[in-house]
C-alpha cells in the first residue's frame, strides 16, 4: 500500500493524512502473525505447514544473536570436518526467546528446503549476512563434491520415548529420512533393504491398499507383509501365520534402550546405506526440559553427543537447546565438554525481532515519523521523568524504529513482564509479538501521532495473570466492571489496570525502577496522542483517580494509588492506626533513627582494615554511638558517633578541641537533615512491620494480596528510610582531637584518613617497636642467640632495648605472660605480639627473669609462645632479714590487724586490702573529695611473697600516714553524706519556690569544689531554709484546697439530682471523682516533708485545686446517669446500594428497626 498524499505535501500536515497502518510495511489489519508467533518443529508437509514455514522464513530476523548463531554454528562445523571429532552447539535463552524458531530456521537453511513455486528457504530469508551466505555456499560445495545433499534431522526431545534416550534421538534421524521411527521397525526396514526385498514388499503392501509406513507399525500382525515375505523367502516359516512370530522374535520391540554401537549403526543405516554419510545437522530441541532432574538422562545425553561427534566421520553436527546456559546448573555442566559452541539469546534479540517483523516502517514513512517525534520531543522526554526507565540519549537511535511503541513504554512493559510472569510464559518472543500485534491492530486506524498506551498491557495479560494467581479474580472483575461503556468508565478501568501493574514492580533498591502509581506517571503511560495538548487528558486522569479513591476502588498512600480490596482496607486501617500510635512515641522513633544511622556508620567502620607502621600490624576500630564519653581501653581505635538530634555540630567540634591534639578519639557528627521525611519513613516501616507481624500469613487469596501490598509498603518505607539515612551519613563531619576536620568524598574516605592520624595518637610509643623483623628476632631468641635483637637493628645490650625495659616494668615484682602482653599491646604502646614474646624469651634465657608454669620453674630454652600466657614471670630477688619481717608485722598491727610470725605474706594482703577499703570510704563522687589514689597499693598487691614485703618496707612511712589520715576522712563522710543526700532529695521537690535558686547555687558551689568535708557542716543551714519555705507553701496549698472542697460540697448539695441519691451512692461518686475530704499535711520533720512530697508534689497539689470544679461537674454527670435509663447501642445493617429503589428500601428497614429499639429506651447508633 502506497503512502497517501501528493508529492510536495508539507511534512507537518502528513500526520493528518497518514494512519498507523499506512506507515508499517506489515499492515496489522491485513496480515496475521505467522504461526501466531510460536515456532513448532514439525515434519508436516501439507499446504498449511508449507505456508506457515514460508512466512516464518520471510520474517526470520538474521541480525543480532540469531545471525551470529548461524555463523558460529556453521563455522564451527566446517572447521572440524577433517578432524577426528566434530563439535556440538548449545542454544540457550529464556522461555520463548526464539530458540525453537532459530533451530527450525537453521535446519531449513542447512538443506535449503525447496518450495512448490521453485524458490528455496535461503531465497526467502532477508538480511542473511555475507559471512553466513559464504558458509552455506561452502557447505553446498562440500555436499556437491560428496555427491549427497545435506540432511537436516530436526526434532523435539519431549516428544520422544521416555527414558530410552538413544531410541528417542534415533527416532529424530529416522523421521527426517521418512523411515519407520521405532528401532524395531527400522531394523526390519534395513533388513528388507539388505535382502533386496524392500521394493517388492512395498509394492505388495500398496497393492493391498495399505500405506507402507503405517503398515510397518503393524508389522507383527500385517497380512500383506507376511504374504510378501513368504513369496520372497518360502523357507522363512512353515506357514504364513508363522512369519509374524519370526518377525517378533527377530525384530523385537524391546522395553529397554539400545546400546551406543546399535545406535551408531542405525544412524549409519538411515543416513548412509551406501557408506558415505552426508553433511547432517541433528537438531534436538528442549534437551534441558527432556533431562529435567534426571542424572541418568544427563549422562546418556552426554554419551550420545560423544558418539555422534567421534563415530560418524565428523559429518553430523548436533545442536541442542535449553532455557539455561550449560554452566548454570550441575546437571547441564555434564554436557559442557560436549557442546562447545554456546549461543545465548537475550531480550535485545527479542526487541530486534519485534522491530523487524511488526514495527518496520515503509521507506516513505520514516521522515514523517522522525519529524513527528522531533516536533514532539518535549512530550516524549516528559515520560516518567526521574525514573530509571525514563527517556535516554540512546533512545534517539531506536525511537523511529520503535514507533508507535515509545522506548520508555517498551522498558515499562519489559519490567512488568518480569514481575507478573512468575512462570515465564509471557516474557517471551511469541507473547510479546502477539501483544504488540494486537496493540497495533487497535490503533491501526488512528492518525500518525498516536502511540500505544502503556496500560494496554493489562488488557492482554490479565487472563493469564488470573490463571497463574498473580491477579485475584475479584480485582480483575472489579477493574473490568468499571468500564460501563462510557468514556469515563473506560478511563477508570484503564487506570486501575495500570495501577495494578505499577504496584507489582519491585521496590527493593537493586530492582526499583522508580515508577510509582502517581497521577503524573499514570498519565505519562496512558497518553495516546503525542501531537495534542496533554493537559486536558492529565486533568481527566487526576479527576478519575480522585473519584476512584473517593469510591474506595483505590486507596491513596501519600501521592501513590493502590488497588483496594475489602481485606486490603482492613490492613490499611490497621496500618494507619499503628502510624498514629507510633507518632506519639518519640523515644521509639529516636531509637529507630539512631539504629538506622548507627548501622550505616557501623558498616563503614567494619570495613576499615588499617595496617599500622612498617610492621603492617592489623588494627581495628570500634564504634561508640552513645552520648557518654567513650572509654579508651585496649588496642582499638574509638570512633565516637553523635548526631544533630542529640548534639550540635559546635558541641562536637568543641569537645574534639577540648580533648586536645594528643587524643586518639575520632569524632563523627551527623547533621540533622530531612527530619520529617526520615521520621515518616521510620514510622511507616515500623507500622507496616507491626501489621505484618500481627496479621500473620493469611490463607485466602485476598489476604495474601493485602499482605503482599503491605510488604511492598514496608519495603518502600525501608528503602526511603535507608536512602535518607545514607544521605545524612554522606554529609557526616569527621574531627580529630584538637578540632581538626577531616575531608573526603565519603565517610569511608574520611575515616581512612582519620584512622592513620589517630593511630599515631593512640600508640605514641609504637615506633619504638615498629619493625617487620620481629618474627626473625623471635626465632633467634628461641634458638638461643646471644644477640637476638640484631635482627631489628639493635646492637647494644638486650636489657637496654625499649621493649625489654617495658617488659621488665610490666612484670614489676611478678606478672603472668598474658598480662604483660595485654599491657604492651594496649595504648600507649600497641607493640606487636612477636616483639613482646621475643623480649620475654630472650630475657628469660639471659637470666634476667624467672619463669614458672603450673608451679614448675622453666629452664632456659623451655619457654615458647604457647606457654607464655599461663607463665608467671618474676625478676630475681634477695630474701628478707628478721628485722625487716618485724618491721612489717609492726606496720600491719597499726591497722588493728593480727600479724603472727611466719604469716607476714597473707597478713600483708589483708593489710593492703584494708587500706583500699579505707581509701574508698575516704572520698567519692562530688561533693566529696576524690578518693585517695591507691594505684601504688594495687601495685603492692600485684607482687607476691617477699617482693611484696620488701616493697611495703620501702613505702612504710607513706602507708603509716594513710592509716592515720584516711579513717578520719571516712568518719566525716559517714556523718555528712546522708544529710547531704537528704538535702538533694528535698531540693528536687521544691520546684517553684523562691528559695530554691539560692540554695541550689550554694549546693552547686559545694559540689563543684568538693567542699562537703571542709570546715563546718553546711547542710543544716540549707536544710532549714528549704524546710521553712516548703512548710509555708504546703500549708497555703492545703488551705486553698479546703476552700475549694467546701465550695464544691455546697454546689453538690444544692443540686436536685444529687439530693435524689442515697448517702452511699453520694460517697461512691465522690470517691470515683476524687472529691474526698482534704487531710492536713504532716510538716514536723524533714523526713515528714519528704514523705508528703513523695506522695504528692507541689505541682500536683496545685493541680488538684484547679481540678475541683471539673470533678464537681463529673460528679453531677454521674448523678444524672444514675437517674437515667441506660442507652443501648444499635448498629445499622451494612449494604451495597446501586439504585434509588434499593436506597429507599434500605432506609425503610432501618427506620423500622430504630423505632422498635427506641421504644425500650435511648439508643446509640454505631
Amino acid at each position: 500500500m502506497e503512502l497517501p498524499g501528493p508529492i510536495g505535501q508539507p511534512r507537518q500536515h502528513w500526520s493528518k493524512i497518514l494512519k498507523i497502518q499506512n506507515i508499517l510495511q506489515r499492515n496489522p489489519l491485513e496480515q496475521g502473525l505467522a504461526n501466531n508467533g510460536q515456532a513448532r518443529i514439525t515434519q508436516a508437509t501439507d499446504d498449511r505447514a508449507v505456508r506457515e514455514l514460508r512466512a516464518e522464513l520471510e520474517t526470520f530476523v538474521c541480525d543480532g544473536e540469531y545471525g551470529k548463531a548461524i555463523e558460529r554454528i556453521l563455522g564451527g562445523y566446517l572447521a572440524q570436518l577433517e578432524q577426528p571429532r566434530q563439535v556440538s552447539a548449545w542454544v540457550s535463552g529464556f522461555y520463548g526467546s526464539g530458540k525453537s524458531h532459530l533451530l527450525k530456521m537453521l535446519g531449513h537453511l542447512w538443506k535449503d528446503t525447496d518450495f512448490p513455486d521453485g524458490t528455496s528457504a535461503r531465497n526467502l530469508v532477508h538480511g542473511l549476512s555475507d559471512e553466513a551466505q559464504a558458509l552455506l555456499k561452502e557447505l553446498d560445495g562440500k555436499a556437491t563434491r560428496l555427491g549427497k545433499p545435506q540432511v537436516a534431522a530436526v526434532g523435539t526431545l519431549p516428544a520422544g520415548s521416555g527414558d530410552h534416550v538413544r531410541k528417542t534421538v534415533l527416532s529424530v534421524v529416522l523421521q527426517s529420512q521418512e523411515l519407520p521411527t521405532t528401532y524395531a521397525q527400522a531394523s526390519f526396514y534395513f533388513w528388507l533393504r539388505e535382502q533386496g526385498y524392500l521394493e517388492t514388499v512395498r509394492q505388495a503392501v500398496e497393492d493391498a491398499g495399505k500405506d507402507f509406513l503405517k503398515e510397518f507399525g503393524r508389522m507383527y500382525v500385517s497380512r500383506p507383509i507376511a504374504d510378501a515375505l513368504m513369496e520372497l523367502d518360502p523357507g522363512l516359516a512353515k506357514e504364513k501365520k508363522d512369519v509374524r512370530e519370526v518377525l517378533r522374535a527377530q525384530f523385537p520391540d524391546t522395553t529397554t534402550d539400545i546400546g551406543t554401537s546399535e545406535f551408531i549403526e542405525a544412524i549409519r543405516q538411515a543416513l548412509a546405506p551406501e557408506g558415505e554419510i552426508p553433511h547432517t545437522v541433528l537438531v534436538l530441541d528442549e534437551i534441558q526440559q527432556y533431562i529435567g532432574d534426571s542424572t541418568d538422562r544427563a549422562v546418556l545425553i552426554t554419551e550420545v553427543a560423544e558418539a555422534v561427534q567421534t563415530q560418524l566421520d565428523s559429518r553430523v553436527l548436533m545442536v541442542g537447546s535449553g532455557q539455561s546456559a550449560l554452566s548454570s546448573t550441575p546437571l547441564l555442566q555434564r554436557l559442557r565438554d560436549r557442546f562447545r559452541i554456546p549461543v545465548q539469546l537475550s531480550e535485545t534479540d527479542v526487541e530486534a525481532v519485534t522491530r523487524k517483523v511488526l514495527l518496520k516502517k515503509k521507506a516513505k514513512a520514516v521522515e514523517p515519523v522522525r519529524d513527528l517525534l522531533e516536533n514532539n520531543a518535549g512530550e516524549v522526554d516528559k515520560q516518567l521523568q526521574g525514573t530509571k526507565i525514563a527517556a535516554r540519549p540512546e533512545d534517539r537511535d531506536i525511537i523511529v524504529d520503535d514507533y508507535p511503541l515509545l522506548p520508555v513504554r517498551r522498558r515499562f512493559w519489559e519490567n512488568c513482564f518480569r514481575v507478573v510472569d512468575a512462570g515465564g510464559t509471557q516474557s517471551q518472543l511469541r507473547s510479546q509479538l502477539q501483544i504488540l500485534h494486537e496493540a497495533l491492530k487497535r490503533i491501526a486506524d488512528e492518525d500518525l501521532g498516536t502511540v500505544i498506551p502503556g496500560d494496554l498491557l493489562y488488557t492482554f495479560i490479565s487472563p493469564n495473570m488470573v490463571n497463574t494467581g498473580v491477579l485475584l479474580n475479584e480485582i480483575d472483575t472489579r477493574i473490568k466492571s468499571l468500564d460501563d461503556g462510557t468514556e469515563e468508565g473506560r478511563l477508570k478501568s484503564r487506570i486501575c489496570g495500570l495501577v495494578f501493574l505499577i504496584n507489582k514492580l519491585p521496590r527493593d533498591e537493586a530492582a526499583d525502577q522508580g515508577v510509582r502509581a502517581t497521577a503524573a506517571h499514570i498519565a505519562d503511560l496512558m497518553i495516546a496522542e503525542l501531537d495534542g495538548d496533554s493537559g486536558p487528558f492529565r486533568k481527566s486522569v487526576e479527576e478519575a483517580l480522585e473519584s476512584l479513591a473517593d469510591n474506595g476502588v483505590l486507596m491513596v498512600v501519600e501521592d501513590e494509588y493502590r488497588i483496594q480490596t475489602t481485606e486490603g482496607a482492613e490492613w490499611d486501617r490497621a496500618f494507619r492506626e499503628r502510624c498514629a500510635a507510633l507518632r506519639q512515641q518519640e523515644a521509639e522513633i529516636a531509637a529507630r533513627r539512631h539504629d538506622s544511622l548507627a548501622g550505616i556508620v557501623q558498616a563503614s567502620v567494619a570495613g576499615l582494615r588499617p595496617k599500622h607502621g612498617e610492621a603492617r600490624l592489623p588494627r581495628s576500630a570500634r564504634l561508640h554511638a552513645e552520648e557518654a564519653e567513650p572509654s579508651l581501653e585496649g588496642d582499638q581505635l574509638v570512633i565516637w558517633l553523635r548526631d544533630g538530634w542529640n548534639a550540635s555540630q559546635s558541641e562536637v567540634e568543641n569537645e574534639a578541641r577540648r580533648r586536645g591534639h594528643s587524643d586518639p578519639v575520632i569524632h563523627v557528627f551527623l547533621p540533622r537533615k530531612a527530619h520529617d521525611d526520615l521520621k515518616n519513613r521510620i514510622i511507616e516501616a515500623e507500622a507496616a512491620r507491626q501489621v505484618l507481624d500481627t496479621k500473620g500469613v493469611p490463607s485466602a487469596p485476598e489476604g495474601k494480596e493485602a499482605m503482599e501490598s503491605m510488604r511492598s509498603r514496608r519495603a518502600s518505607a525501608e528503602d526511603g528510610r535507608d536512602r535518607l539515612a545514607r544521605e545524612i551519613v554522606l554529609a557526616a563531619h569527621v574531627y580529630l582531637g584538637g578540632g581538626t576536620e577531616v575531608f573526603g568524598d565519603s565517610l569511608e574516605g574520611k575515616l581512612e584518613q582519620a584512622v592513620e592520624n589517630a593511630l599515631a595518637r593512640l600508640f605514641p610509643r609504637f615506633q619504638e617497636a615498629d619493625s617487620r623483623a620481629w618474627e626473625l628476632a623471635l626465632k633467634r631468641a628461641r634458638e638461643g642467640s646471644d644477640e637476638p635483637f640484631r635482627a631489628v637493628g639493635w646492637d647494644r645490650q638486650l636489657t637496654d632495648h625499649p621493649v625489654s625495659r617495658e617488659v621488665q616494668n610490666a612484670i614489676g615484682r611478678g606478672a603472668k605472660g598474658s598480662e604483660v602482653r595485654k599491657h604492651l599491646q594496649s595504648a600507649p604502646f600497641g607493640w606487636p605480639r612477636d616483639a613482646i614474646d621475643a623480649a620475654l624469651i630472650a630475657l628469660h634465657r639471659a637470666g634476667v627473669l624467672t619463669a614458672t608454669l603450673e608451679a614448675r620453674p622453666l629452664r632456659a630454652g623451655e619457654l615458647d609462645q604457647n606457654k607464655i600466657p599461663k607463665t608467671d614471670f618474676r625478676p630475681e630477688t634477695t630474701p628478707l632479714g628478721m628485722s625487716e619481717k618485724i618491721a612489717i608485722r609492726g606496720l600491719i598491727t597499726q591497722a588493728g590487724l593480727p600479724a603472727r610470725a611466719g604469716e607476714e605474706v597473707p597478713a600483708s594482703h589483708q593489710f593492703l586490702t584494708h587500706l583500699q577499703d579505707l581509701a574508698r570510704r575516704a572520698g567519692g563522687e562530688p561533693p566529696l573529695p576524690e578518693p585517695p589514689d591507691t594505684k601504688h597499693i594495687q601495685r603492692l598487691l600485684d607482687l607476691a611473697g617477699n617482693e611484696r614485703l620488701s616493697a611495703m618496707l620501702e613505702a612504710r612511712e607513706q602507708l603509716a600516714e594513710h592509716l592515720q589520715s584516711w579513717p578520719e576522712i571516712a568518719n566525716q563522710v559517714e556523718k555528712r553524706l546522708p544529710a547531704w543526700e537528704r538535702l538533694e532529695r528535698l531540693l528536687e521537690r521544691c520546684h517553684g519556690l523562691e528559695e530554691v535558686e539560692a540554695v541550689a547555687e550554694e549546693m552547686s558551689a559545694i559540689r563543684d569544689s568538693r567542699a562537703l568535708l571542709e570546715g563546718d557542716d553546711p547542710v543544716p543551714a540549707l536544710e532549714s531554709k528549704l524546710g521553712s519555705a516548703l512548710r509555708s507553701r504546703l500549708t497555703q496549698l492545703h488551705i486553698e484546697l479546703q476552700e475549694a472542697h467546701d465550695q464544691a460540697k455546697q454546689t453538690l448539695e444544692a443540686d436536685d439530682r444529687w439530693k435524689e441519691l442515697s448517702p452511699d451512692d453520694q460517697q461512691a461518686i465522690l470517691k470515683q471523682v476524687a472529691l474526698a475530704e482534704p487531710q492536713p499535711p504532716a510538716l514536723k520533720t524533714t523526713d515528714d516533708l519528704l514523705r508528703e512530697l513523695s506522695h504528692r508534689s507541689l505541682d500536683a497539689r496545685a493541680d488538684a485545686i484547679s481540678a475541683v470544679p471539673d470533678r464537681v461537674t463529673r460528679a453531677l454527670e454521674a448523678a444524672a446517669r444514675a437517674n437515667t435509663p441506660e442507652a443501648r447501642r444499635v448498629s445499622l445493617k451494612p449494604a451495597t446500594l446501586s439504585s434509588e429503589e434499593e436506597v429507599r428500601d434500605w432506609l425503610a428497614e432501618q427506620e423500622k428497626n430504630l423505632l422498635d429499639a427506641v421504644r425500650h429506651g435511648p439508643v446509640i447508633i454505631g
